[in-house]
């Protein structure tokens, strides 16, 4: 195994053309995670969870995992242990932290805990027998008896790229499975924007799922030194996308939150919502009769959750249906307001409607959000 393409030491002998591709890929990487982390500081309220910190890990391993490899192509740091130290260490940081970032946020769309459970065992799965070996190997092939070492790193380089890219296959299909199965239903309770960011998240997926393909290419084609840089520049551009596009989702399932986007558990401070009543809207008049209405009539409406929606599923936390049991339509006559008379409370239950005055139905009611698209 020729040690000139860095994957034993410094580069020996390169050319021009790769020496710029090298620091163009570096150059993308490290612009991206400054980018990125301008956007995380200035994005998050609240600094806390497993996507926050996951995301920092990711994106500073990135930065390190290049600026080490530059490092080490050059041979600017003479003592290749180092080199391989601030390597390994940004490696880990950002493929298991990259992995860490989808995880965070599969509960969105994904709500069988079981499919949730079994990727998080997959990750650490992937560290133990991917991670720790090939360590082993980065430091015997830069060690002095690199001849030793250079063919079991090389095959084991292949390894675990395929292994981390199959990785990031699952995860990537788990959300486009997801995301498709939430989306048959069609528009009748979807709205443009939850379409919208749903299909934005399958391209996204997508488009990782190609990037990692290339990723493979350039390391079966033996190109070390490219498909080194090339899979920072690769993780900063995923990162980027991974991060704008789970934002919109969580601000789709969690509408009006100050977190940022920062909220690692699926619970989401359920125990701070209203058990009594949650307030919807207030419309005024409008339609045919818009003039006479506007003057007349306020239309409030509220959910009431004394039960729970049987559309919810007894041991999961499902966000996508609110637990409701009546849509209460409330009809004020202003200008009898001041006599006390003139309201009118109309309880919404299974498809017909119940007129009673200031005292509620026990009927219940199947209340969606329509708002969050599900």
């Amino acid at each position: 195994m020729s040690a000139n393409n860095g994957l034993t030491g410094a580069l020996e002998t390169t050319t021009l053309p790769i020496a710029m591709t090298i620091s163009a890929f570096t150059a993308i990487a490290w612009y991206l995670v400054i980018d990125l982390n301008v956007v995380i500081w200035m994005t998050f309220k609240r600094r806390h969870g497993l996507y926050f910190y996951s995301l920092l890990c990711a994106s500073w391993g990135i930065a390190l995992f290049a600026l080490a490899f530059l490092m080490k192509f050059f041979n600017i740091w003479e003592n290749p242990y180092i080199s391989c130290t601030f390597i390994t260490i940004g490696w880990y940081a950002m493929v298991t932290g990259q992995s860490l970032v989808l995880y965070s946020r599969l509960h969105l769309v994904v709500h069988d805990k079981r499919n949730i459970r079994w990727v998080l065992y997959m990750i650490i799965t992937s560290v133990v027998l991917f991670h720790f070996p090939t360590t082993v190997m980065t430091f015997g092939a830069n060690s002095d008896k690199a001849d030793l070492f250079a063919t079991p790193y090389s095959i084991m380089e292949k390894i675990q790229v395929t292994a981390f890219c199959i990785q990031e296959f699952i995860i990537s299909g788990l959300y486009i499975y997801a995301t498709r199965q939430i989306l048959k239903p069609g528009g009748t309770f979807q709205k443009k924007r939850t379409r919208q960011v749903m299909m934005h998240l399958i391209y996204v997926n997508v488009i990782v799922m190609l990037m990692d393909i290339t990723l493979l290419g350039t390391e079966y084609a033996n190109l070390y030194e490219i498909q080194i840089t090339f899979k920072s520049a690769l993780y900063s551009v995923k990162l980027r996308l991974e991060f704008a596009v789970l934002n919109q989702l969580r601000s789709l399932v969690f509408p009006g939150d100050g977190s940022g986007g920062n909220q690692s558990s699926s619970n989401h401070n359920h125990q701070s919502r209203p058990r009594e009543g949650t307030a919807l809207r207030t419309l005024q008049g409008q339609g045919h009769q818009a003039d006479e209405a506007a003057q007349s009539n306020n239309y409030t409406c509220f959910a009431s959750s004394n039960k729970p929606s049987p559309l919810s599923r007894r041991g999961e936390d499902d966000t996508r249906v609110i637990i409701a049991t009546e849509v209460v339509v409330k009809t004020e006559d202003a200008s009898k307001t001041n006599q006390g008379a003139g309201t009118r409370t109309d309880i919404v239950a299974n498809g017909r409607t119940s007129r009673q005055n200031g005292k509620l139905s026990p009927s219940s009611s199947e209340v969606e959000f329509a708002n969050a698209g599900y």
